[in-house]
């Protein structure tokens, strides 16, 4: 199949990192923090890896000591994981709407939100496209901490040039299984800026060390991604009728817990990022030029491909999205949900998985919406209902049989017609962050 996890990740890499980490032991975090600031293009100490990207946004929020009544604006199109970091700190939220096909709030349109109380805003770059005018909105307010939701923009690039990561008063990523760089589940926090850096870095938490079972379990469960982007659509599906009650019935697979999407639990905040598991990211992360050049190619192959089908809106090409932006996936938006389904099934029976990243405007479906009121991000909650996601990376590199079909399943999917529907869920996809 060709889908959206380990889209980095080859079969040595997995045997690369056993030995570097057999030879390097705890080092490796250094090693792969080295490598990761270079490929960012900053200092090795901007660089702090954890264990996961929610767990980065937990640890630089906290270590601000934000008084009392503070406010924090979200985008609203989301993970869970992020409200609910801030659920977990007891500060309030309020949700700034996306463009109608950019996927960000616009620098006006967070600026137009920020009020009084606002002490933190959160910049995403959803699919890996930057929001542009972060310069404009720090020189404007410069009491509001902007804080960069990189979860999905390894390698992006504003108009400017700047590096996604490097353009608020701090970023975080995430190294989960669907990014374009994965550890399995793993994060880090950037912070680019040495002042910003020296006042913040005292109050960031000590890390533990996550237990051998649940680096197992991590590693195990990157293992299976890796082989389901190996495997006929055939071989695949009979694999998974084969272990799925098995490695649930033995607890085998690392995954989101139900518990902690609904927000009735934390996660370890201050799990740290294990040796292996950064052996495995630097693996990927010495290949960063390599690994984005696919990325751009990929997105522009798909911007060919559908470039004349309005009933599958691409992503805006406006005067601010940078030239070299590098995508997570590649997002387009259908008619309605039935078509969007519909359009999905089609792809898979091609041997493409079809994603709904954001399901929800606080995504998966069904989640708490911490903070959220229904109708308050229209565009947010259109984008949910309709939004398919296009397979980028190593593994989803499409065959001209598949490229073929992709462009058939458009014009047979979508129409050429744009009008909103609302119609029902989807299946749910793993938190991100």
């Amino acid at each position: 199949m060709k889908g959206h996890v380990a889209g980095a990740l080859r079969w040595r890499d997995l045997i690369a990192a056993v030995g570097h980490w057999l030879r390097r032991g705890p080092a490796s975090v250094d090693d792969f923090r080295a490598a990761f600031a270079r490929s960012l293009g900053v200092e090795t100490d901007a660089v702090r890896l954890l264990g996961s990207g929610r767990a980065a946004l937990h640890a630089f929020t906290a270590a601000l000591d934000l008084p009392p009544g503070s406010e924090v604006l979200l985008p609203g199109y989301t993970c869970v994981v992020v409200p609910n970091v801030f659920m977990h700190l007891g500060l309030t939220v309020r949700y700034v709407d996306i463009g109608e096909r950019d996927f960000n709030p616009s620098a006006e349109a967070i600026a137009s939100a920020i009020g009084p109380a606002t002490r933190v805003v959160v910049v995403p770059h959803n699919f890996g496209f930057v929001t542009a005018g972060l310069d404009a909105l720090r020189a404007r307010f410069p009491e509001v901490v902007f804080i960069e939701d990189a979860a999905h923009a390894w390698g992006g690039t504003d108009a400017t040039g700047q590096v996604a990561g490097t353009l608020g008063h701090a970023a975080f990523f995430s190294f989960e299984y669907s990014k374009p760089l994965t550890t399995g589940i793993g994060g880090a926090l950037v912070i680019a800026d040495a002042a910003q850096r020296a006042r913040v870095s005292p109050r960031l938490p000590d890390l533990r060390a996550p237990s051998a079972r649940t680096v197992f379990k991590q590693a195990l469960t990157l293992t299976w991604h890796r082989l389901t982007m190996s495997l006929p659509r055939p071989a695949l599906v009979a694999l998974i009728a084969l272990l799925r009650a098995p490695s649930r019935m033995l607890g085998l697979v690392a995954k989101t817990p139900d518990s902690e999407v609904a927000g009735d639990t934390q996660p370890d905040y201050r799990a740290g990022l294990h040796p292996f598991s950064a052996a495995i990211g630097l693996t990927q992360a010495r290949r960063f030029a390599e690994i984005h050049a696919l990325r751009r190619a990929q997105a522009a192959d798909y911007d060919a491909l559908l470039a004349d089908l309005p009933g599958w809106e691409r992503p805006d090409p406006s005067p601010d999205r940078a030239p070299g932006a590098v995508l997570l996936r590649y997002p387009v938006l259908l008619p309605d949900t039935a078509t969007r389904d519909a359009a999905i099934a089609a792809l898979e029976a091609a041997g493409i998985v079809g994603g709904t990243w954001f399901d929800d405007v606080v995504h998966p479906r069904g989640s708490r919406r911490y903070g959220y009121t229904e109708g308050e991000c229209p565009n947010g909650e259109r984008a949910a209902r309709t939004v398919l996601n296009l397979p980028l990376g190593r593994h989803a590199r499409l065959s001209p049989a598949q490229r073929a079909a992709v462009r058939a399943i458009a014009e047979q999917h979508g129409g050429r017609h744009r009008h909103d529907g609302r119609g029902g869920a989807t299946a749910r996809e793993e938190p991100t962050r």
